[in-house]
């Protein structure tokens, strides 16, 4: 018998045994629960759901696959070709796809093997609140190690004492301090999403190119959940004429299936011989088809356009004069969009998440931001309406106070 109740041993975060809800059944931007009630989805399976739910074109390239080859481990497909070959497309120009993972915290780890076997170094320097997984190997590179995790894994990593906002002079000098002969690489989001989403300074990506340049280090870039149109086209650490070394790259490219990769410039390409190990899923052509479909899916659409509508509207909606006096800020970019409520508690973020949840928008929360995640394809009208919803619980808990909306 299936045991769906809050009790099962099956570990959740806490806001969902709190407000349990079992989900059905979905379609574009709609989910239904087991009860029948519907949710507008402002969350998409954290931010991977980008070409909506049940996409037909997308469902298709499945079912076909589904119908011919699986998975082959080291041996190629056909797919797996085309899909490689598809994904090169649409990465900046002079990097190439040197492998694919199911999760982004594979890619993360394996980039970090590749930049150390590339230096013949080890440190890595990380940024406070920057987030790169949950895997043992990936959370030493988090500021704070949770104890659940055991002994941090690897001494050899920095996380000099600034997120990436402050101005570019004063990352320079934090850069500065932290290097040294044996220094590998600098890895880093282009927009802060697990804490966040917060934007970085606009000087960021540039300051770190050039102490990359300066130190013969490698930059890496955590793109598993700004890239594939998410934020700003197709990858967002593109800018100016700037090219990282590694690019990780996941979650939207599987439109909610698990799939994950490193590209890399060339130069870092000619180390790789067997420091990136294979996977057992590593790869496989379900994958693969489905990351065929997202991208041909994406090209088609004017994803671009969209994300910056969506920025527009949301920066407009809550700089309205009502809401100056809660004292949130707004922060994101695209399609990664958060409101900070720096000033409650985490109990009281949950509360305003649950009220807004109740009201039928799923959205996600951190201790002092709710983040706004949605499909890409959601309509403009569907959009407002979320936020009309998240408005009216923000209110109506500061004038109303817990559990009123």
């Amino acid at each position: 018998m299936t045991n769906n109740s809050p009790s099962s041993h099956y570990f959740r975060p806490d806001h969902y045994l709190k407000y349990p809800i079992v989900l059905k059944s979905a379609e574009g931007t709609s989910l239904k629960d087991i009860k029948g009630k519907e949710y507008l989805d402002f969350f998409a399976a954290m931010g991977t759901v980008s070409c909506g739910h049940n996409n037909q074109m997308i469902n298709k390239a499945f079912i076909k696959q589904v119908n011919t080859i699986w998975a082959s481990s080291f041996f190629p497909t056909d797919t797996q070709l085309l899909a490689i070959s598809r994904i090169n497309s649409v990465l900046p120009e002079g990097l190439e796809v040197i492998s694919l993972y199911s999760t982004g915290a594979e890619s993360i780890e394996h980039a970090i093997r590749l930049a150390r076997k590339a230096t013949g170094r080890k440190r890595i320097i990380t940024f406070r609140d920057h987030f790169h997984g949950k895997t043992h190997g990936t959370m030493f590179l988090a500021q704070f190690f949770p104890d659940c995790y055991g002994a941090t894994p690897d001494s050899y990593r920095t996380v000099i004492q600034s997120d990436g906002r402050d101005d570019p002079d004063q990352i320079m000098e934090y850069l500065d301090a932290a290097s040294g002969d044996d220094l590998a690489a600098v890895i880093f989001e282009p927009v802060i999403g697990y804490s966040g989403p917060r934007r970085l300074h606009e000087g960021f990506l540039r300051t770190v190119r050039e102490f990359c340049d300066k130190n013969s280090a490698v930059m890496i870039v955590d793109e598993i959940l700004t890239g594939f149109q998410r934020c700003k086209g197709w990858f967002l650490s593109c800018q100016d004429d700037i090219r990282p070394d590694i690019i990780c790259f996941g979650k939207g490219l599987g439109n909610g299936y698990p799939v994950s990769g490193i590209a890399v410039i060339d130069s870092i390409a000619g180390f790789l011989k067997n420091s990136l190990p294979g996977s057992t899923f590593a790869g496989n052509s379900l994958a693969c088809a489905i990351g065929l479909s997202v991208i041909d899916f994406m090209s088609q659409e004017n994803f671009s356009d969209k994300t910056r509508q969506l920025e527009k509207l949301f920066f407009d909606y809550f700089a309205e004069t009502r809401f100056r006096s809660y004292g949130i800020e707004l922060d994101g970019i695209g399609a990664l969009l958060s409101i900070g409520l720096e000033d409650k508690s985490f109990k009281e973020m949950e509360e305003i998440y649950l009220n807004i949840l109740r009201e039928g928008v799923i959205t996600s929360f951190t201790r002092t931001n709710l983040r706004i995640t949605p499909p890409l394809t959601i309509d403009i009208n569907e959009f407002q309406r979320g936020l009309e919803v998240i408005g009216k619980c923000i209110q109506n808990f500061w004038d109303l106070g817990s559990n009123k909306c």
